[in-house]
């Protein structure tokens, strides 16, 4: 009889993890609590998880951030991380385990941010708490303050989305750019489509949640072809001046050729663009570096991505790339 690839085996248990969660989500009617029990149990697969950074909590005023702090950190490089959890779930401590493993493979300093949440803080307090992340990492660092030489903006699910709309909020005011983006399962066109897309295997969400979700995330400040909820909808000017990016997906999640169409954009418009699709892994594979040699992999991915715009920055130079397992 066939046996699966050690890799997909190693995928169907994570998922069948998350189903589980979802499924049990299901009875509750409230759309805030049922995300929140998901994303407080997303990673809670009984893998034990790595540490290895020294951390410092600093006060934002509406939120907290924290340095993550890896052994001989590059004096300087800053990585701002903004967690997902659909707007309305997720903290530092729900990726603690993530971020800690981003410092350490990438030798940057991160700080991690608290963003406020809906449905209690709809759009755009996430937004406006994510800016104040990235100011406090572009001036200071774990020792006080400290003028950045680069910065790197990186989210997953949620938290991607929030780091491209605050790309299109700085270059409306003219403030300093990130010298990298990384977008990690990251939702770019808050739009819902027709249809679940072909071929994806992903329990987490789906265009009816979709609606939802924006209805309360948004609460009737904006639509969702305003381009701060969804970067997709951005006009080509603003997106031809976003900066070296890489974008991370699966090929099974709901969110796979939202990501692919957001990557050909920016090649189209000869902006630095690496584009990595991940066969037949969940949604934020990245939260599973102990079960999934996959995510490991994906990381040094983008440690190796911010370390080619460290080292020599290009600002009109495209690539687009496919992972194979």
């Amino acid at each position: 009889m066939p046996t699966e690839h050690p890799s997909v085996a190693q995928a169907r248990i994570v998922k069948d993890h998350i189903a589980g969660l979802i499924a049990r989500s299901d009875d509750m009617d409230d759309l805030a609590v049922a995300m929140r029990y998901v994303m407080d149990n997303y990673c809670l697969t009984g893998a034990e998880r790595d540490f290895g950074c020294s951390t410092t909590l600093v006060d934002l005023g509406t939120c907290s951030g924290e340095w993550f702090v890896p052994p001989q950190a590059k004096s300087g490089h800053h990585i701002v991380y903004i967690h997902g959890g659909g707007w309305f779930a997720g903290s530092i401590d729900t990726h603690r385990h993530l971020i800690d493993l981003i410092a350490r493979k990438t030798g940057c300093a991160v700080f991690a941010v608290n963003y406020r949440l809906a449905p209690e803080h709809p759009f755009p307090a996430g937004l406006q708490d994510a800016g104040r992340a990235y100011a406090h990492a572009c001036s200071n660092g774990p020792a006080g303050p400290l003028e950045a030489a680069t910065v790197a903006l990186m989210g997953d699910s949620a938290g991607g989305n929030l780091s491209a709309a605050l790309v299109i909020d700085l270059l409306s005011r003219n403030a300093r750019l990130p010298d990298a983006l990384a977008l990690l399962s990251g939702v770019v066109d808050f739009r819902p489509p027709d249809r679940m897309p072909p071929g994806s295997d992903d329990p987490t969400c789906e265009p009816t949640t979709q609606t939802r979700i924006a209805e309360l995330y948004l609460q009737g400040v904006t639509t969702v072809d305003d381009p701060l909820v969804s970067p997709a909808a951005a006009p080509l000017d603003v997106l031809e001046r976003f900066p070296p990016t890489i974008i991370q997906a699966s090929s099974d999640e709901y969110l796979r050729d939202q990501d692919v169409a957001f990557a050909a954009a920016l090649w189209r418009l000869a902006v630095t663009v690496h584009l990595s699709i991940w066969p037949h892994l969940p949604h934020a594979f990245h939260l599973f570096p102990q079960e999934l040699s996959a995510a490991g992999r994906a990381v040094d991915e983008i440690a190796a991505f911010l370390g080619d715009v460290e080292a020599a920055p290009v600002d009109k130079l495209a690539s687009v790339g496919a992972q194979n397992d």
